[in-house]
This record gives structure tokens, C-alpha cells and sequence, in this order.
């Protein structure tokens, strides 16, 4: 009889601890069924709804907590992907959802390098640069050990990258944001040589320190395989996020200046 008493209490508990988080969470932000019909809906849910780059809590498919390098992990099997919860909290609230298998075969790839994308950024949170040393089109030169107390916004880029151009205006009213804070450091790392960033430069305005010729530190010890990536780095020389997007970037370098 207290054994079932006990399990009684047990299930219970759990009953009331599952409706509490349904309370909490709410409902999807977007019907599962109706962001999977289709590719273009998939990306439009994603592009409005999730910011795996920002602060959220991550849930698994039966509402539990989880860890955010585990949550992508699961991402990026492919098999899984981020469902927006409804929530009163300002932190966003993301539950592992099922990829239909009817689902297009657009969407399963698409899911999949997200994930695996984003699990790379993740995982390159408290890790510092490879050694460097850079001389920028002006003659300065900064290394891993002269840029410590200082927080470095890092732009690697190339001249033919349309969305690395596009962003520049932006990025220019980024920096003079930040113009009285000497402790923040604006730099970027271009594929192309000198000379031909010289001439880039007379056409186009372009405020951060430019760092020319570096195609072999970009390619072969930062891995980069997507145009821009912009790397947030704290005063301790480590990198506190790496992001593909400006809205992104504003945000963390909001959060690390505001530490």
C-alpha cells in the first residue's frame, strides 16, 4: 500500500512538473505541420523565429532541459530541428521537434548543415584565435599578445563577397557606436592582396583596421568556409562568439561590452 502511495506522489509530481513547463512554454510559435510543407516556408520560419546564436533554453522533444551543445548535436543529425515555444520569459525557449519523413529532402539537408554549423560556432566559444600577427593597410601591427584587455571585433571577408560589401554601411555605424570605447577593437581580415584592397578601399568606404593577404590564416588555421563570419573576442583573448550574420554580431558584441 506506500508503495503505491509513493508512486501515486511520483506520478503525481511529474504530472504537475510537465503542466507547469507546458504553462511556462506555451505553444509553438509557428504549427510544426505547416513549417515543414514546404522549403520556403521552413526558411521563413527560421529566419523570423530562431536565433541559435543568441541566449535560450533548450528543451528536449518531451520538455526537458537540456545543454545547448547537446540540443545541437541532435540538430545536426538532421532528424531534429528547433521549434520556438510560446514564452513569457525574455529568454527564447527552442524544443527538439521531429523532421517528418515526409518531409522535402530540401529541408532534411538544410537542417542538417545548420546544425553542424552552428554546433561549430558553439564550439568555438572559450577558445582563443590561432597565433597571429597582422599588419593592417595603415602600417599597425597587432598580435594575440598586444590585443589582450582589449574586446576585438574580428570581419573575415574578400572583395567579390556581395553580402561582405552589402554589410560595410552597417558595420561603419557599429564601430562609431563604439568610437569612445578604447578598450574595442575593430579589425577584418581580407583574402586579397594589398594592392587590390587598395584600390577596394578608394571606391569604398570601409571604417574597420584592414588586414590584406590573409587567404592562408582565414583558409588554413580559422577554417573558414563561409563569407562574412565575424568572430566577438573578450579581453582575455578569447573568442565569446562566432556569427555569419550582422544582427548577430550587434547582439553579442552588445552582451560582451555590457560585462
Amino acid at each position: 500500500m506506500k508503495g503505491i502511495v509513493v508512486f501515486g506522489l511520483i506520478f503525481v509530481s511529474l504530472f504537475t512538473i510537465a503542466c507547469d513547463q507546458k504553462q511556462k512554454y506555451g505553444d509553438p510559435v509557428t504549427a510544426p505541420d505547416s513549417l515543414l510543407k514546404n522549403i520556403t516556408s521552413f526558411l521563413a520560419y527560421r529566419e523570423k523565429n530562431v536565433r541559435l546564436s543568441e541566449d535560450y533554453q533548450a528543451l528536449d522533444t518531451v520538455s526537458n532541459p537540456m545543454t545547448q551543445e547537446s540540443f545541437l548535436k541532435t540538430v545536426a543529425t538532421g532528424r531534429y530541428f528547433p521549434l520556438r515555444l510560446k514564452s513569457d520569459d525574455s529568454v527564447a525557449v527552442y524544443q527538439l521537434a521531429k523532421v517528418d519523413d515526409a518531409a522535402s529532402q530540401d529541408i532534411k539537408t538544410t537542417v542538417k548543415y545548420w546544425g553542424l554549423e552552428e554546433l561549430e560556432h558553439f564550439q568555438r566559444e572559450g577558445t582563443a584565435l590561432p597565433a597571429y600577427r597582422f599588419t593592417d593597410m595603415e602600417g599597425n601591427t597587432y598580435t594575440n599578445e598586444t590585443t589582450k584587455g582589449k574586446i576585438v571585433v574580428l570581419k573575415c571577408w574578400f572583395i567579390a563577397c556581395l553580402p561582405c560589401v552589402q554589410e560595410m554601411p552597417a558595420l561603419n555605424q557599429l564601430k562609431k557606436h563604439y568610437e569612445n570605447r578604447s578598450d574595442v577593437l575593430f579589425l577584418s581580415l581580407c583574402l586579397d592582396p594589398r594592392q587590390k584592397v587598395a584600390a577596394f578601399l578608394k571606391k569604398k568606404q570601409f571604417d574597420y583596421a584592414v588586414i590584406p593577404d590573409q587567404e592562408s590564416y582565414l583558409t588554413d588555421q580559422l577554417q573558414i568556409n563561409a563569407y562574412p563570419t565575424h568572430f566577438v573576442i573578450n579581453k582575455q583573448g578569447l573568442i565569446t562568439k562566432k556569427v555569419t550574420d550582422y544582427q548577430a554580431l550587434v547582439y553579442a558584441l552588445t552582451k560582451e561590452t555590457a560585462r
